[in-house]
Formats: C-alpha cells, sequence, structure tokens
C-alpha cells in the first residue's frame, strides 16, 4: 500500500498530514475539546455523549505532536512552547475546574509527552518496552499515584510516546498504544450506571476507532496548505476556557 494513501498507522511518511491535514485534525480536536468542556463547566456532566466524544480530543492533540516529531520537529523548541502557554494559562484552567488547583493543565501533559516521546525515539526497544510495561503497571496499581499532578495523569503522558513509536514501527507499537489508550480513563470519571473498567474499554474502543478514521479523512487534504493562522490553538485554548467560565458565573 502507496503510505502516503491516508490513514492513521498506514502513513508512514508524516509529510502526508502536512499543511491542511494537520490543521483539519487540530479542528476536530479542539471541537470535540469544547463539547466536552461545555459538558463538564456549564451542564455538570449530564450530557454523557459530549463526555465520550471528548475522550477523543486528547489522543488527537497527541497525534498532531507525534507527527511533528515524527517530521523533525525540534522537541525541545516544542515542549518549551507548550509550557510558555501552559504557566500563563493554569489560571484559568483552575478557574474552569475544581481540580485545577493541584493538577496542571493538558498544556503540561503534552509537554511532558513531548519530552519522553524524543528520549524514547531514541532509546533502545528494551528500554522502551519496559517504559511501557512499568508505566502502565503503576496506571493500573497504584490509580491515585498515575493520575496526580497533570491532566490524564501518566497514562496521558505515555501516549505521545506510544503514537510516536507507532508511527515508526506500527506492529511493534500497536499493542502498546492500544494498552495506553485504555489506560488513559482506566480509574477515570464514569457515567452512572457503568463500570470503571467497562467504561475505560468502551472509550478505549471509540478513541481507536475514530482517531484513525479521524487521520484518514484529513490525509484527503494532503497537499492543501494551512489554513489556520499560526498559533490560533494556542491562542484558542485559554480563550475558551475563558469564555465558559464567564457563561457559568452568569448563571
Amino acid at each position: 500500500m502507496d503510505p502516503r494513501a491516508g490513514g492513521f498507522l498506514t502513513a508512514r511518511d508524516p509529510a502526508v498530514f502536512a499543511g491542511a491535514p494537520l490543521d483539519a485534525i487540530k479542528c476536530a480536536a479542539a471541537l470535540l475539546m469544547v463539547g466536552d468542556h461545555v459538558d463538564t463547566i456549564l451542564l455538570d456532566g449530564h450530557a454523557v455523549v459530549l463526555w465520550r466524544l471528548g475522550r477523543i480530543a486528547f489522543p488527537l492533540f497527541c497525534l498532531v505532536l507525534a507527527l511533528h516529531l515524527a517530521r523533525g520537529a525540534d522537541p525541545g523548541r516544542y515542549g518549551l512552547a507548550l509550557l510558555v502557554l501552559a504557566v500563563p494559562t493554569q489560571a484559568v484552567y483552575a478557574a474552569a475546574f475544581p481540580y485545577g488547583t493541584t493538577e496542571g493543565s493538558i498544556l503540561f501533559t503534552l509537554a511532558t509527552g513531548a519530552a519522553l516521546a524524543a528520549f524514547l525515539d531514541r532509546a533502545g526497544a528494551m528500554l522502551r518496552h519496559l517504559t511501557f510495561a512499568a508505566g502502565l503497571t503503576v496506571v493500573v496499581a497504584a490509580p491515585n499515584l498515575a493520575r496526580t499532578a497533570v491532566d490524564f495523569g501518566l497514562a496521558g503522558i505515555l501516549l505521545p510516546p506510544a503514537l510516536l513509536l507507532t508511527l515508526r514501527d506500527p506492529p511493534v507499537y500497536v499493542p502498546w498504544l492500544a494498552a495506553v489508550v485504555v489506560g488513559l480513563n482506566w480509574h477515570g470519571w464514569h457515567p452512572r450506571g457503568e463500570t470503571a473498567w467497562v467504561s475505560a474499554l468502551t472509550d478505549a474502543g471509540t478513541i481507536l476507532v475514530c482517531v484513525p478514521l479521524a487521520a484518514l479523512a484529513a490525509s484527503g487534504l494532503r497537499g492543501r496548505r494551512r489554513f489556520l493562522p499560526p498559533y490560533a490553538l494556542q491562542a484558542f485554548y485559554p480563550g475558551h476556557l475563558a469564555v465558559l467560565v464567564a457563561l457559568r458565573a452568569l448563571g
């Protein structure tokens, strides 16, 4: 199969997603993120459909990160740019979510994930496998430890390297990617009436189906120029949170 035919796991050439395809993935992630945050901030978690679809947003953002790194982006500069945005945004994040006072936003998760992805990309196979095995053991056996510090916790940090290495060598790293995706919501909030493991597996199935489909659809735009202004998402992330917090304050 021609690697430029599109798709997620089959697109071995990340250049397929340069320009408009990558912007399309970003827009899909942003839209799903807003729905999730509307549910959390304004609807008190009652719109389960918005919440469930929102589970796809973070993996899409991680896919964008992995594609940038696979195309040769400097991981140091990439991570630093995320941290420069994360620090001033944290106050807005804390105002939006009750756990924001003790937990870093998704921007800190992505920055840490970018650093780990760059490290494991240069590491040997044994260290890669040991890292995923040890990390997922903590996710399952010590959820309180695994979910502290940043949004999506340890599993969220493991997702960018799992995606990057899957782009490099799908047969070897797809199992780890699937396991990390399950771990994203293993001990998280779940809808009333669902057990935690059923919810985690449902969310994992949704992610593992929808993320490749989104990438496949976006690859249809290959060859077209990007349409988002530079730093559009950097402004959009704190901006949409501030608007939702203001709407909540207005009742």
